[in-house]
């Protein structure tokens, strides 16, 4: 676990009880021996614990789980040997998903815009081709550090029917989301987030999955796993939940939509 946290243990917990199998447990605080990583399969419940392993430069199978797409992928290209067969859950949504309940909340929107951050600017080209097969118009800007994003942000609103927030620790600030929200309904723009947290503070729905759904996933793909065979590849969460804030659809005179309804709708549509 990347922290003895509650959190982390709920992960860990999920993992335990769909695996059917014991486990040995662990915080970065509180690694095993060199030795024993090395033959083990491992499991790294989140960044830090991902970052640690990576590190490590063993030669053990290692599934990150709970970690962001992109974080994942720039922690392979700094640390990976090519010496192990690496595989992750990732946390994030994929861009299809997303996009989809975009035009699901919106059907008339025409255009969408979202901003990339350096973490997240790799997947400019899946968000273009994701909005594509929405038949939407992909907007959308790249912040460096020295960018105000205030400045380059309304601009960027106003040619957007809707509004994708992606994350990236970078751009995403406590700040950043704060005015990024303000612009939206002074524009009457629908932002679509990427947590329950983002939807409490005023986006219109967002899709995203819990901890516990992270570890249920990740314990399913332990208990199948062929240790004979290649690991999967890295995949997105399978498990997931909407939800929506009603005072905001009021405000931008969109009708209230079923969360439950919304979940199936993009269950029976996306991967």
């Amino acid at each position: 676990m990347s922290e003895n946290s509650a959190l982390y243990q709920l992960v860990a917990q999920e993992i335990g009880r769909d695996y059917r199998q014991p486990l040995e447990l662990y915080s970065t605080d509180n690694t095993p021996p060199r030795e024993q990583l090395d033959q083990e399969l491992n499991i790294a419940i989140g960044a830090r614990a991902c970052e640690q392993l990576l590190q490590h430069g063993g030669t053990a199978d290692l599934i990150c789980t709970f970690i962001p797409r992109t974080t994942f992928e720039s922690l392979v290209e700094l640390y990976s040997n090519g010496k192990r067969r690496l595989s992750a859950v990732y946390l994030d949504q994929p861009l299809q998903r997303q996009l989809h309940l975009a035009r699901l909340l919106v059907p008339d929107a025409k255009s969408i815009g979202t901003m990339f951050g350096p973490f997240s600017a790799a997947s400019r080209q899946r968000f273009d081709t994701a909005a594509g097969e929405q038949q939407l118009t992909p907007i959308s800007i790249t912040l460096d550090e020295s960018d105000n994003p205030i400045e380059r942000l309304k601009p960027l609103i106003q040619q957007s029917d809707v509004f994708l927030a992606l994350p990236d620790r970078a751009t995403f600030n406590r700040t950043t989301a704060k005015w990024l929200l303000y612009i939206t309904l002074q524009q009457k723009v629908p932002v679509i987030g990427f947590s329950k947290t983002y939807v409490e503070a005023g986006a219109l729905a967002a899709v995203y999955s819990t901890p516990a759904q992270i570890g249920r996933q990740t314990g399913e793909l332990l208990r199948e796993l062929d240790l004979s065979a290649p690991l999967p590849p890295p995949t997105y969460p399978k498990y997931f939940n909407v939800s929506n804030n009603p005072i905001v659809a009021r405000t931008l005179n969109l009708s209230a939509p079923d969360n439950e309804a919304l979940r199936q709708q993009l269950e029976d549509g996306n991967p």
